[in-house]
């Protein structure tokens, strides 16, 4: 191969462009380099069409002025002996183009109205097929192809098709570009409408928590009602006996019929009638105490100091007037030195939940003693073991495995809600940071273990 040629294929080789991916400037760089080795006449690029039925031209060097391809289009059905030509995959050297067995039915339609005499067409190959060829025509007078001349073009074809690959990797980097945009657009607008069915959720959690609490307290406020009228009633009366007592007293006093003894059955009557109401008073005081203490840590969650002992028997005062229609025994095992920095609140809503949970699902139809433990031991770690355990109907496998999700209950439509224990289980892990279990048998009871800091940071 002559030296000029070896030179411009050098440089060709060596151009920037052809792994550029930008395959029409590739394409005029390569038609360049043709036409400037062979001084020929007309440099193209023809592709074939996608059915193979045809080629298209992709450029057109003319003269040095590159031409509109777009209608440039060789169809197989119109010339098949120059397809069956490339069907054979070789280059097709037609010094005489209007005679060649390949190439002589261009004659008329093609090679006259363009003055051209001799083609040169090498095959362009790209993973392993032929996808076109670069065709060099000479115009004005017919030309003999030297062999250097087939070979310098057939390099340059060569680096067609690694331009062409550089182009494909090119489209697959922008496509994969597209995809990830749309992917990372796509998993944005997920994670938006995640979060926001997650706030969604936590604010419909959030009301559920507060009906269940209200529900709760409801039931506690009819119960204690009830329990408080019946003291406040005897000391009512009590105060009333005091009266009349006292008046008839006045009366025999002004009318100078009062003896000594009289005098002291009447005082002692009045005094009696007076401890009465005083213990009955202080009944209901009690009563109301622990109510509004219980029932104002269920309703504000702040943090404090708690006696263990000391409040679990304080909300187990404002629940006797529920647990009492079931007939409900209390055992408290709790050492008196366990104190807690947490949200009483939170306790209160648990250890109410628990108790009208054993009420209305371990207790009903069951017959006495209805009993329930609350076991309290401080463990390693400033980790508190706190077990509330009813000896009722227990619960099977499956109950179990469901027992604490969202609106499940055994009871539907005679009362249960199926929030009591799903709002437990998340007061325990998120409220008081720590966890829950369930330990039961069909007629053994129901054991929760909860355990729990004994100090929550705020």
């Amino acid at each position: 191969m002559q030296l000029s040629l070896e030179n411009i294929l050098l440089d060709v080789s060596m151009n920037p462009l052809l792994d550029s991916g930008e395959l029409p400037q590739a394409e005029k760089m390569l038609l360049q380099a043709c036409q400037q080795g062979l001084q020929v006449s007309r440099v193209s690029i023809w592709l074939y069409l996608p059915d193979e039925h045809g080629i298209a031209c992709r450029a057109l060097l003319d003269q040095q002025q590159w031409q509109r391809v777009e209608e440039l289009i060789l169809h197989r059905n119109d010339f098949p002996n120059y397809f069956k030509a490339l069907a054979e995959q070789r280059v097709i050297v037609a010094n005489d183009a209007r005679s060649h067995s390949a190439t002589a039915e261009f004659s008329d339609p093609y090679l006259k109205p363009r003055d051209i005499y001799s083609m040169l067409d090498v095959p362009i190959r790209h993973a392993g097929s032929m996808i076109g060829v670069i065709c060099c025509e000479q115009t004005g007078a017919p030309r003999h192809w030297q062999a250097d001349e087939t070979s310098f073009v057939a390099v340059l074809a060569d680096l067609y098709g690694r331009a062409l690959a550089a182009s494909q990797k090119r489209q697959y980097q922008l496509q994969l570009m597209a995809l990830n945009t749309e992917l990372e657009l796509k998993v944005q607008q997920r994670t938006e409408r995640l979060e926001a069915n997650i706030a969604e959720l936590k604010a419909t959690q959030a009301q559920l928590v507060e009906a269940e609490k209200m529900v709760s307290l409801g039931t506690l406020v009819v119960g204690v009602a009830h329990e408080v009228n019946t003291p406040v009633g005897v000391a009512l009366t009590a105060n009333s006996t005091s009266k009349e007592l006292t008046e008839r007293l006045l009366q025999k006093l002004s009318a100078n019929e009062l003896s000594r003894s009289k005098l002291e059955h009447s005082l002692l009557q009045i005094l009696e009638s007076q401890h009465i109401a005083e213990r009955n008073l202080m009944r209901a005081d009690e009563l109301i105490r622990n109510f509004k203490q219980t029932s104002v840590d269920q309703v504000h969650y702040d943090l404090q100091q708690i006696n263990l002992r000391q409040y679990i028997l304080s909300v187990l005062v404002s629940l006797r007037p529920y647990t009492k229609d079931y007939s409900v025994e209390f055992d408290v095992q709790c050492p008196a030195e366990i104190s807690l920095y947490t949200y009483p609140g939170a306790i209160a809503q648990v250890l109410t939940n628990l108790v009208i949970n054993a009420c209305l699902h371990a207790f009903t139809g069951q017959p006495l003693p209805h009993s329930i433990v609350i076991r309290a031991n401080a463990l390693a770690g400033d980790q508190l073991l706190l077990q509330v355990q009813d000896n009722g109907k227990g619960m099977n496998d499956l109950v179990k495995k469901r027992v604490f999700e969202p609106f499940f209950t055994t009871r539907r439509g005679q009362g249960g809600s199926g929030l009591g224990l799903a709002i437990v289980y998340n007061l325990v892990t998120n409220s008081l940071k720590g966890h829950i279990q369930l330990a039961s048998q069909p007629g053994q009871g129901a054991c929760f273990s909860l355990q729990l800091p004994l100090r929550l940071s705020g």
